[in-house]
């Protein structure tokens, strides 16, 4: 009986996801893992879409007759089915196979719980899934993975989309005013987190303000990196990151700008995206962390609106980079327009420094004892899920399968590009 619990548990903490394409309505996964960890169970199978969100980011797929969009929500516009569209979570087409329905897909990239109760001035698109069913596949166990998983692939495929404004352009987000709908959370159940034994982290790295080596990266295409994030493994290198002044840029014109409309709420302002940037810069400097991996989480995780909703389960993931618990947020339940530009910096600083209640990349850097690239491809892992996998693989585990492996590519120069990563 105490097994059967905890399997209905963990399936309960683990159905609900939030971008990138894989983000993030994102739950912290690292509360997750701290049940599963408590509870010493294997991870869930993915399961059908009951809040919209979708695509290998959140780990969910679509109900039958809609797309997943490059953004990560289910829908059946000609935006969600067409261009961009993942293949894997969701029909995707032209639209014209779609019921024809108005529904609009909803969420952001910062998860949203079973345990959330929406903030009654948001409202999603609406999004009409079946009804959500108890039955959950599990997958190999940790036991089972030690001992029969082979190791970790390399490099898998590679998708590239052309650069040249006279043969591509994106479309533009022209999705149907959502309409009001009630989301009625599931009752939350008491939950005591585990205490802490890991041995004392390691001194912080200093960030040298410098990133003269970057190689100009790999531009805008996506390459699947599977295994430990090593160089020996495929993973790439500092060397092949872009340079900040390039990767804010190419950011900036295809996700920022356009950032808050899958959340219907006021795109971000000029001087509001100027104080992101000085924002990442500065906090980058009194941290210690490197101003692209900041940069990097924050468009995986909110795609770099302003207003983008703060989320909650077990705790409140609020702002730009969804942290743990922080205090920096224009949307906490009613969006802020103007932002002022110090609750953009303390999401940024409550994201990279960490909070009263959780570590923030500064942290999780330390943690890490590699002294190369590896490090912020782990670091990023624990950010999304709490930690790595026993295996060191960290595509294993929980939570988003693919959430290092799109740190890696948006550090190397993708933006929008189609994700080819099939790990989730």
């Amino acid at each position: 009986m105490h097994s059967l619990n905890v399997l209905v548990l963990a399936a309960l903490a683990a159905a609900v996801p939030f971008p990138s394409n894989h983000q993030h309505a994102h739950l912290h996964h690292r509360r997750i893992h701290d049940m599963a960890k408590r509870a010493a169970i294997p991870p869930l199978a993915r399961s059908i879409s009951t809040d919209g969100s979708c695509g290998s980011w959140s780990g969910s797929t679509c109900a039958p007759g809609y797309c997943c969009s490059s953004l990560g929500w289910c829908g059946n516009s000609a935006e969600a089915c067409g261009a961009g569209c993942q293949s894997g979570f969701g029909q995707c087409g032209s639209g014209n196979n779609a019921p024809e329905s108005s529904a609009a897909a909803s969420s952001s990239n910062a998860a949203v719980s079973p345990a959330e109760v929406a903030p009654t001035a948001y409202s999603h698109p609406a999004y009409n899934p079946p009804a959500e069913s108890n039955t959950w596949a599990p997958v190999q166990s940790e036991t089972e993975r030690s001992t029969s998983a082979p190791a970790p692939a390399t490099t898998a495929t590679t998708s590239t989309l052309s650069t040249s404004f006279s043969t591509s352009v994106q479309p533009t987000t022209t999705d149907v005013a959502p309409t009001t709908s009630t989301y009625v959370a599931p009752t939350t159940s008491s939950y005591a987190a585990p205490s802490t034994t890991a041995a004392a982290p390691q001194p912080a790295q200093s960030y040298s303000g410098s990133d003269s080596s970057s190689s100009g990266g790999k531009g805008n295409t996506y390459n699947m990196y599977s295994g430990d994030g090593s160089v020996s493994s495929g993973w790439p290198g500092q060397g092949d990151w872009v340079d900040f002044e390039s990767m804010w840029s190419a950011n900036l014109e295809a996700l920022i700008s356009k950032s808050c409309s899958q959340f219907g709420v006021d795109e971000n302002s000029d001087e509001e995206n100027a104080d992101i940037k000085s924002s990442i810069n500065s906090v980058a400097s009194s941290a210690g962390v490197d101003p692209r991996f900041i940069l990097a989480i924050v468009v995986q995780e909110s795609k770099g609106c302003v207003r983008v909703p703060t989320t909650s389960w077990s705790v409140s993931n609020p702002g730009l980079m969804q942290s743990h618990s922080g205090t920096g947020t224009c949307n906490s339940g009613s969006p802020v327009s103007p932002c002022p530009s110090s609750e953009i910096q303390q999401m940024i600083n409550d994201g990279s420094d960490g909070t009263s209640s959780g570590d923030g990349l500064k942290q999780l850097l330390a943690q890490c004892s590699e002294q190369d690239a590896q490090k912020y491809y782990k670091a990023a892992r624990m950010y999304n899920s709490g930690s790595v996998d026993p295996s060191g693989d960290l595509g294993a585990g929980i939570a988003t399968h693919c959430y290092s492996s799109d740190i890696a590519n948006r550090l190397t120069g993708w933006t929008d590009a189609t994700s080819s990563c099939t790990l989730d």
